[in-house]
């Protein structure tokens, strides 16, 4: 290498050609390096025909061969770029974009989830945005993370921790940082839906905002993914995708699906779990996946830990940012209610609904000149197809799409792709049915039409939600379209939809008082695992008392609970859990005695019972 360098200037090096490998009817890619702009010298070196070029960027990508035309390619440890024309050496441009032209070292180095792992040793760095603009995480994604440390630090056996971060905080970020930062060996990542399932796996292969936000080096390589678009056949499969990869993304529905030895392998072969809309896991498929991962490491990340059918979403709650914390924050930006009241028939509703949502559109898009897209919710296809007509009818120049889970994965990518280029298509208009698939990131969702109101606490905070987060500097405040005179939205949601209602803050404190109730639920089981033996026999999140069940309440100075036992027949079982601090005993007993229509020696007619 010279003394002097013969150019100073900015070098852009391109990304490298992704990995990407079909196993079965899956598939596993990686992105080694996303590519870099740097300050970067070039010296001559004692390699003919090649030039050695210093970086600012850390190794391996601090020195590379630059070959220049028409030299012979040589052996070489380093990586080996070319400009693709000729250079004049001593009239060279302060700034350069350069080719790829020998990559195996860079490739070789993370090409195997194990490789890959070593790569990312304490390189996680836990940088908070600050307030005048410097990059780094938020504050509740940082104390996430720090929970989610702590909670698997001390002991080998972990219950399943669950992370409330309302929508718009960064669960998808949080999510990656702590694939970072724990450096699992491998991690199976459940979604709900293919929409979902698809921008999980870009955000993994990138690994999201993690760079941009200088928590991680721009040359850090990202996880090898593979994506089930389909079932795992065989035994085989699934342990060749263990070889290949460190991060899985699939729906339960397409591992339920699976050979049952190839899923098997596929969690003995996973060291965590986590959970996208753990609000899920209850649901059969969902928890069929989840229970295989009982003794390992399971992270459920939510804006919601409780479900319409009012069950609860199993796993302690190891971190609750609150709604109200990120609305002070800033994380979220006001909705606006614009109601209308139409008692018509539902021909009639739909118009009114309809036409207030179009004006608002265009308002936004008009008036202020907002970046906005407009979305109409309904309950089944059949009224998202007579809204579709409906919206065409209105507003043509928007093009309008259709968005469910029953259509080919092809036509709502299709629709989708309409969304994110509507500049060029035109189309700021998506029907759904239900919700754009939970958890999907679209911030430039800000108009919302309720065509038929959701029934439930928690999927109205979620959907709300979505049009609440904050995006680019041409993304302004939400509007949300409703019927006040619609008769079949619950008592319990009426407030939300009442005329002037401050929407900020009902949904604020809906959300809270729910998610507090959990906590304290919570707590009260934790302190009744202290002692006794019912919690090693059965779930105490699951007790449902029945009619049998007996409640006590004493006030004695001399409080002897566990002498409940004696006043059993000798035969009875019994199992407790007691709480000292709170004064609380949980007894379940199980007792027999004769069946009184024979005399049987064998036969008992048992008698089960809980106490409280």
């Amino acid at each position: 290498m010279g003394l002097f360098e013969d150019w100073i200037g900015t070098l852009t090096l391109p990304p490298l050609p992704e990995f990407r490998l079909r196993i079965g009817r899956n598939a596993v890619r990686q992105i080694v390096f996303r590519g870099a702009t740097t300050r970067a010298r070039i010296f001559a070196s004692e390699i003919p025909g090649h030039a050695l070029i210093k970086t600012d960027l850390k190794p391996p990508y601090d020195q590379i061969y630059l070959r220049r035309k028409g030299a012979k390619r040589r052996t070489t440890d380093l990586p080996v770029v070319t400009a693709g024309v000729a250079l004049d050496p001593a009239n060279l441009p302060s700034t350069l974009t350069l080719h790829w032209d020998e990559v195996t070292p860079l490739v070789e180095r993370a090409n195997t989830p194990e490789k890959l792992l070593k790569t990312w040793e304490n390189q996680f760095s836990f940088r908070l945005q600050s307030e005048n603009g410097d990059p780094g995480l938020r504050l509740p994604q940082i104390g996430a993370l720090h929970a989610i440390a702590a909670h698997f630090a001390v002991g080998d056996s972990f219950e399943p921790a669950t992370v409330v971060l309302p929508t718009g905080t960064g669960k998808t970020e949080t999510m990656l940082a702590a694939q970072v930062y724990l450096r699992p060996v491998r991690t199976l990542v459940l979604v709900s839906g293919v929409p979902l399932r698809d921008q999980i796996e870009e955000k993994f292969v990138a690994l999201g905002h993690l760079p941009t936000a200088q928590t991680v080096p721009i040359e850090l390589p990202g996880p090898r993914v593979a994506v089930f678009a389909g079932g795992i056949r065989t035994v085989s499969e699934a342990a060749a995708l263990l070889k290949q990869a460190n991060v899985f993304i699939a729906l339960p529905n397409s591992l339920d699906a699976s050979d049952p030895e190839a899923i098997a392998t596929l969690a003995a072969g996973c060291s965590h779990l986590f959970v996208d809309e753990a609000h899920h896991i209850t649901a059969k498929t969902w928890r069929s996946v989840r229970d295989r991962f009982i003794k390992k490491k399971v992270i459920q990340f939510t804006a919601t830990p409780f479900r319409r059918d009012l069950q609860r979403v199993d796993g302690k709650i190891i971190f609750n940012y609150k709604l109200g914390d990120a609305q002070r924050a800033g994380y979220y930006k006001p909705i606006n209610l614009k109601t209308v009241e139409e008692y018509g028939d539902q021909k009639a509703r739909d118009e009114a609904v309809a036409r207030a949502a179009v004006e608002a559109l265009r308002h936004d898009l008009n008036d202020e000149k907002l970046d906005h897209i407009l979305l109409a919710r309904t309950e089944t296809q059949a009224r998202a197809d007579v809204l579709a007509d409906l919206y065409q009818r209105l507003a043509p120049e928007f093009a309008p799409v259709k968005v469910y889970s029953d259509r080919l994965d092809s036509q709502n990518r299709a629709a989708l792709t309409a969304l994110k280029e509507r500049k060029n298509s035109g189309s700021r208009v998506v029907i759904c049915v239900d919700m754009l698939g939970e958890g999907f990131d679209f911030p430039q969702l800000k108009v919302a039409a309720l065509h038929d109101t959701h029934k439930s606490l928690a999927i109205t905070l979620q959907f709300i939600g979505r049009f609440t987060r904050k995006g680019p500097i041409d993304v302004g405040q939400a509007t949300v379209i409703t019927n006040i005179a619609d008769p079949q939205a619950e008592n319990k949601l009426a407030g939300l939809y009442a005329e002037g209602a401050d929407w900020d803050q009902l949904i604020r404190r809906l959300a809270e008082e729910r998610i507090d109730g959990e906590l304290r639920l919570q707590d009260v089981v934790e302190q009744l695992k202290q002692q006794g033996t019912l919690s090693a026999e059965l779930s105490l999140w699951n007790l449902r008392p029945a009619i049998s069940t007996q409640f006590y309440r004493t006030k004695c100075k001399d409080w002897a609970p566990l002498q409940y036992a004696d006043v059993l027949r000798p035969s009875a079982e019994t199992w407790y859990a007691l709480d000292d601090k709170d004064k609380l005993l949980v007894a379940v007993v199980a007792q027999s005695e004769e069946v009184k229509w024979g005399d049987y020696q064998n036969i008992t007619n048992s008698l089960p019972n809980t106490s409280e």
